[in-house]
């Protein structure tokens, strides 16, 4: 990839954190490991590359889970040099957790209580909010990333080299109203009548990166999640961006070429789907067509993908989508030696 790619994609916020190196090696400090018995520790350090790391690694945190996937500890004497994280970890096997985010995400993390499964304990929960228009479901961030580094071994001595990605959890949903008629001209009176709105989104993720409680039926919002469209002088509506948790199954993502890429056929998907509301100005009301108890959008979110639906709305006649599906990004990825 040449600078001018890497810096447009940085500039555009398309942004991968590549965990080039997870190096662990030998220290001399004596402490409890995972099973309870004295052991040594050692040093772990994390060095990332990629698009947007220095904000990314500001706010990367650890959570370590013994080998039986219960909660042990979140990491708090993280040493940050650059692109570098270092923390001491006891000798034994470990399921590491690293979370971050392009902004500090810290207060809406939700600590699992010590020993606790990690399918059975909440990471994450959107909230909801109060504006001027009602109560709605809030944007999950966009660039909430995780990864879970399962039965890493620490041993005394031995220095071993993990390398991973971080990629989202989360999914985007674009609304794209194609074409419009038969409404009232959309004016600064009325335009809180024109939006789009999600419909039973998915608010909870569990600390193994699926949907919270499981992805048949997981805990979802009673409120909408609402955007509103603005229009341009000619009338036509900038697309909107919903951003919602997605279920990381287990084979969300496989060794492909030596490096961990998104499985262009996982089958560990959540089987819970989104409905979609539309509104426009007619008569001075909102009017929802066919739209008013949700249509449901055929496919179901999935970690670092985008569901762009496309609407055709014309007053008491006609409201009809079409759905497509494509990668949320091109990865960068550096070739590039530590």
């Amino acid at each position: 990839m040449n600078t001018n790619t890497f810096k447009t994609n940085m500039r555009y916020f398309y942004a991968i954190v590549l965990l080039l190196f997870a190096i662990l090696s030998y220290s001399c400090n004596d402490n409890n490991g995972p099973e309870g018995e004295e052991s040594d520790e050692s040093s772990m350090t994390f060095q990332m590359r990629g698009a947007n790391a220095e904000t990314l690694i500001d706010n990367t945190s650890i959570y370590m889970f013994d080998g039986d996937s219960r909660f042990m500890e979140k990491k708090l004497n993280i040493r940050r040099e650059g692109n570098i994280l270092s923390t001491n970890v006891a000798v034994g096997t470990w399921n590491i957790v690293l979370l971050t985010c392009d902004k500090d995400i810290s207060q809406n993390i939700i600590m699992p209580a010590y020993g606790s499964l990690m399918a059975n304990s909440p990471m994450w929960k959107t909230k909801t909010e109060v504006t001027t228009e009602g109560e709605f479901l809030s944007q999950t961030p966009d660039e909430l990333r995780y990864v879970m580094l399962p039965d890493v071994e620490i041993e005394k001595d031995v220095t071993k080299r993990v390398s991973t990605l971080l990629y989202r959890n989360v999914a985007k949903v674009q609304v794209i109203l194609k074409e419009y008629g038969n409404f009232d001209d959309v004016t600064e009176s009325n335009r809180s009548m024109a939006y789009a709105e999600l419909l039973e989104v998915p608010t909870t993720l569990a600390w193994n990166g699926k949907l919270y409680p499981d992805g048949i039926a997981p805990d979802y919002s009673q409120k909408p999640l609402r955007e509103n469209f603005i229009f341009d002088a000619t009338g036509k509506a900038d697309t909107l961006n919903f951003i919602v948790p997605a279920h990381r199954g287990s084979d969300a993502f496989t060794m492909q070429d030596g490096e961990l890429k998104p499985n262009p056929s996982p089958t560990d998907l959540s089987t819970h789907k989104l409905k979609l509301r539309v509104s426009m100005p007619l008569g001075n009301e909102e009017y929802h067509g066919r739209s008013g108890e949700g249509i449901e959008i055929e496919h179901v979110p999935q970690p670092n993908k985008i569901i762009r639906v496309f609407v055709t709305f014309y007053g008491r006649t006609t409201l009809d989508i079409k759905i497509d599906v494509k990668p949320w990004e091109d990865w960068i990825i550096q070739d590039e030696e530590f």
